[in-house]
């Protein structure tokens, strides 16, 4: 979900803006809860729309922003919209899940051509965007991990990255990755317990083999926060170890094989500067209710037919180049202990005991909230027949996918 889609407003002043992540953030830290209440409330139309010089097809999605009690954003749906360029090309956009808009074709983003975005919602309402050319291009010259200890005194792995552009065009850049991990399930088997049968005085258990593979998973998880880096002033437009991502060596992603893609996006002055005052509002630990409120964030789109509407999000015309590495735990950690798992895993055995529809192992196991582990032949773990552990502990499923991605290499 967009950054953008998670702004609230209280109070009468349509000036007031506050992020949900801080003001979660200052009511966790409270010592008396405190509710505020919201006075004001504007539904307005949240777009995230970018292009890039990859031949590809390229995605947009429109939600609507949400109050502060929901706890996701409303699709856009049955919207029509497109692109255009400077050459009288339209590429238009059908949306395949809801508020999700995909081109019907694939196109990469040309330079000196200008590209323009239009969307006409259900309502009937009109949007368009400033005018946007991409970027020179530049390429991430390397990517790399090192085993550092941070400013904060905690060990882990660093993703490192080198750039660098022999024009001196570039000079602006925005970066995000997407990480995969294997998983391995500690307490997985080959079997599962299942309930043959349950009537208020009997009931039937069986132990069958597993339908599918749920001992190693692929867990995936995007950037959340805005990585960005400027070079203007430097006599060479060129990046040197700049940090992507910090991992504390306890976290449980690092324990076997891990994988990150960086895209390293080229940027316009225009596009640096929206990321940079959206990065500012959402890293702020200020006090969210001083009277220094920022203003709305201006996006460069705007309503064709109310041009005092506020719309959040922005149309980005960028260049990307992207690198994908991959390391083991033992590259770094030869011969050391592996990181905590992600749960702390305990064994129990719950009992049968009881009348149709209070009996606890049943329970567990109608509710999917343990899985079967082995035989319990000394009662160590409690009176049940099976010893059982969490979902997250023997079934890999809970945490990731078990199919191996495309990318994936050993």
């Amino acid at each position: 979900m967009s950054m953008i889609a998670k702004i609230i407003r209280f109070g009468k002043n349509k000036m007031q803006l506050f992020l949900v992540g801080i003001c979660s953030f200052l009511w966790n830290s409270c010592v008396e809860p405190f509710e505020p209440t919201v006075d004001y409330f504007e539904d307005i139309l949240v777009i995230d729309a970018l292009i890039t010089n990859q031949n590809k097809q390229h995605e947009i999605t429109l939600t609507r922003s949400f109050r502060f009690e929901e706890k996701e954003a409303k699709s856009e749906t049955n919207a029509a919209v497109k692109i255009t360029d400077s050459n009288g090309n339209t590429y238009i956009f059908k949306e395949t899940d809801e508020g999700k808009y995909v081109s019907e074709q694939s196109f990469a983003a040309i330079p000196d051509l200008e590209y323009q975005l239009y969307i006409t919602t259900e309502n009937g309402k009109s949007y368009t965007s400033s005018k946007m050319k991409v970027p020179v291009a530049s390429t991430i010259e390397n990517l790399h991990a090192e085993r550092i200890t941070n400013s904060d005194g905690i060990e882990g792995m660093s993703i490192l990255l080198d750039s660098y552009d022999p024009t001196g065009d570039a000079r602006l850049y925005r970066y995000e990755y997407e990480e995969t991990w294997k998983i391995i399930a500690p307490y997985w088997t080959p079997y599962d317990a299942v309930v043959q049968i349950e009537g208020q005085d009997t009931f039937s258990l069986n132990v069958i083999l597993r339908e599918q593979e749920e001992r190693v998973c692929y867990g995936t998880q995007f950037s959340k926060n805005i990585i960005s880096k400027s070079t203007l002033g430097l006599s060479e437009d060129r990046i040197n170890n700049f940090s992507i991502r910090f991992i504390d060596r306890d976290n449980y992603i690092l324990t076997y094989r891990y994988s990150i893609l960086v895209k390293q996006y080229v940027v316009s002055p225009e596009t640096f500067s929206y990321y940079d005052v959206l990065k500012k509002l959402s890293q702020s630990e200020t006090n969210a209710f001083s009277e220094n409120q920022p203003g709305f964030l201006p996006s460069n789109i705007f309503s064709v037919d109310d041009p005092n509407e506020n719309i959040a999000g922005y149309f980005e015309v960028s260049s990307v180049d992207e690198k994908r590495i991959f390391f083991n735990y033992d590259d770094f950690f030869n011969g050391e202990a592996l990181p905590p798992y992600y749960e702390a895993c305990t064994i129990t055995a719950p009992s049968t005991d009881g009348t149709y529809g209070k009996r606890p192992l049943l329970n567990f196991l109608y509710d999917n909230a343990l899985r079967y582990y082995g035989p319990n032949f000394t009662q160590e773990f409690g009176a049940g027949p099976f010893e059982m552990v969490s979902p997250e502990c023997g079934d890999c499923t809970t945490l990731g996918s078990n199919i191996v991605p495309d990318f994936w290499t050993e």
